[in-house]
């Protein structure tokens, strides 16, 4: 018996003792990983509570209008932050007499003491951050803060660039504005900028719209950072390293400050008197375009209205029926096909002689293009579209700029991709109709299936063999008929008419065009035929104020069209703004040394667009360019339900070539 309990015992002595030895070994092993095999992890970690980064924001580059003023800086702006951990007592509690005094030195009824410990207890997680309370401190609340500094251990005064529009609403929609990155955008950024020195990070500030977002690169600079050594409170005790930021590049506008005031004042001053006409009372949106012909330089820009900053610029975004402003293109199309001459009259009747037989609001008689043009008669460039074909109408007015996008520097430009957008080329005008055959073969299907549906629940119905016959022979022939509906339509709708071509001749119909476009199209008619990409920013700069960028001027093409005939159309539009034409009450004042050259539209919006109640409401629309004889300028206004060119966007012309020429001091 105590054989067999002795034996026992040194089984388990021996169980135990390879235990103590297998746990002796385990305990060697994670000794010699973590001196060995975990030395660089665990000093990490001692190196990341000792140490902290801090983001030192870069300056972004300022805004400046061609004339020197500065139209968006960064200025300094202060937040408070505080770190978690000073803001405690050794037994984790609260420091309330240091909360309560924070409270009282900043003065903010919605920064309570409760309201800071709630803020503080939602951002516990993140001991080692920074917690920001409160940013765009004022001096008074910084200078008070920092007169008891040595009673705030923790609290922290940090300086970041604030972006300021020094204007105002000036140029809005062309500066654009900053915000915080969102996700979709730091992805679609990252992908796209994987060669630059930085890649954005969430809590960058970077540009949504408008000059802002097509420069960021440029504008943003490089962040620098603080590596700073923290206590085992969290406290900063001392500098590790310091890397100063880069300040981001200026831009140098094309843009003058004086002209781009002169615009916008003179589209709300006449909005505002449109607003108390009945025909127009609907008025409140529109743009403004001044270019150089000579070189493409947006000179001014404006879009209407400017409640939010950074909303829909109409200039590059909007899309309008040109009405009459259009008509400059069918003369062209006309003369250079060969098929009419500037002093062939046609004789007008009050309207049209082919269907749909549109009418016109010039006088009955005969027409010329020089009479023709300061009329605006309908009938005359109805003709001539007819005798030029769309096919020609189109290609010359994609020759002079009136198709795509213009190319100008400015985020999202509509670029009029859709088939119901821009210039009706062969190619749009079969996009057009694929969708309009589309839609309507649809319609007429529907009623087909909803025809034999109501062919089935009739029938179950009927009790007589007489009944079923007589509901098969009305369904039969009523099948029939919206067979034949749809064919015709399909038809129809699947081929360009005359109709068609005579409402583009005269800048209706199915064409629409930018602002930004139509400014583009009225500077070549004026240069000779040049065709410029349009753009806004003239030179880039960097922090010392050294040129390291310079805009050139960029042709697009040359539109290919003669001399003799361009001549002959300035000639015409010359007559616009002369004694008789749309526009001489507009420019009679003007000397002689400045002649405009001008073309007036009375848009119907329609197609499905905002065009929406009475019937006279219409978009006023207007393009000049001057002077005439050796043309530095041109212009394009749209402004929506404006009812006429030379009643609204007219207006809005006069006043800028008058700030441009000098004519109003």
């Amino acid at each position: 018996m105590q054989n067999k309990e002795r034996k026992q015992v040194e089984t388990l002595t021996k169980i135990y003792t390879a235990i103590v030895f297998v746990i002796i070994g385990v305990l060697i092993s994670r000794l010699a990983w973590l001196q060995l095999g975990a030395k660089d992890f665990y000093a990490s970690r001692a190196d990341a509570q000792r140490n902290r980064l801090m983001t030192i924001p870069a300056t972004r580059g300022d805004i400046i209008s061609s004339d020197g003023v500065v139209l968006v800086t960064d200025r300094p702006s202060y937040q408070l932050t505080v770190d978690y951990l000073s803001l405690k007592n050794d037994d984790g509690s609260y420091n309330d007499d240091m909360i309560q005094l924070l409270a009282t030195l900043l003065a903010d009824a919605e920064l309570t003491a409760e309201k800071i410990k709630e803020i503080c207890d939602a951002n516990s997680g993140y001991l080692y951050k920074p917690i920001v309370l409160k940013k765009n401190l004022d001096i008074a609340t910084v200078s008070r803060i920092e007169a008891r500094r040595n009673d705030l251990p923790g609290v922290s005064i940090e300086s970041s660039p604030e972006r300021t529009y020094l204007q105002g609403t000036l140029a809005s929609h062309v500066l654009g504005y900053i915000g915080e990155i969102s996700q979709s955008e730091l992805d679609a950024q990252n992908a796209s900028e994987e060669e630059l020195e930085y890649t954005y990070k969430m809590g960058d500030y970077v540009g949504k719209v408008g000059l802002e977002k097509f420069y960021d690169t440029v504008l943003r600079g490089k962040d620098g950072y603080r590596q700073v050594e923290v206590n085992a409170g969290g406290r900063p005790v001392s500098d590790v390293k310091i890397v100063e930021p880069e300040a981001g590049n200026s831009l140098v506008l094309t843009i003058d400050s004086n002209l781009q005031r002169t615009l916008e004042e003179a589209m709300d001053t006449t909005i505002a008197s449109l607003q108390k006409q009945s025909r127009s009372d609907k008025a409140g949106a529109g743009a403004g375009v001044l270019l150089n012909v000579k070189t493409g330089e947006v000179l001014a820009m404006a879009s209407r209205p400017d409640d939010n900053v950074g909303q829909q610029n109409r200039a590059i975004q909007g899309r309008y029926i040109p009405g009459s402003t259009f008509k400059p293109v069918t003369a062209i199309a006309a003369l250079e096909s060969g098929v009419v001459t500037d002093t062939e009259r046609i004789y007008n009747p009050g309207r049209y002689w082919i269907a749909p037989y549109i009418k016109t609001t010039a006088p009955v008689g005969y027409y010329d293009l020089y009479r023709g043009m300061a009329k605006s008669d309908n009938v005359y460039f109805q003709e001539l579209g007819r005798r030029a074909g769309i096919d020609n109408i189109a290609k010359y007015g994609k020759a002079l700029g009136l198709d795509g996008a213009t190319g100008i520097d400015l985020a999202y430009e509509n670029k009029g991709e859709r088939a119901t957008e821009g210039l009706p080329t062969p190619e749009k005008r079969q996009m057009y109709q694929e969708m309009e055959v589309a839609s309507s073969d649809a319609l007429w299907d529907k009623k087909i299936a909803e025809a034999e549906a109501q062919y089935e629940i009739d029938i179950a119905a009927a009790t007589t063999d007489e009944e079923r016959k007589k509901i098969e022979r009305r369904h039969k022939n009523n099948l029939a008929v919206l067979k034949s509906d749809k064919a015709i339509n399909h038809k129809w709708k699947s081929e360009w008419h005359a109709a068609d071509t005579f409402n583009v001749s005269i800048g209706q119909g199915r064409q629409n065009y930018t602002p930004i476009q139509l400014a583009v199209y009225t500077a070549a008619i004026a240069n000779g035929g040049t065709v410029y990409q349009p753009y806004v920013v003239k030179q880039v700069l960097n922090h010392a104020g050294e040129v390291v960028q310079t805009n050139e001027p960029v042709v697009r093409q040359e539109a290919g069209i003669s001399e003799t005939t361009l001549n002959k159309v300035r000639t015409a539009m010359c007559q616009v703004t002369k004694s008789g034409g749309g526009a001489y009450s507009l420019f009679a004042n003007f000397p002689s040394n400045i002649e405009v050259a001008a073309k007036t539209g009375t848009a119907q919006p329609g197609q499905g667009g905002y065009h929406v109640g009475k019937k006279e409401y219409y978009d006023g629309v207007f393009i000049a360019f001057a002077p005439a004889d050796d043309p530095e300028v041109a212009f394009a206004c749209v402004m929506e339900y404006g009812y006429s060119g030379a009643g609204s966007a007219g207006r809005v012309a006069k006043a800028v070539l008058e700030e441009y020429f000098g004519l109003n001091q």
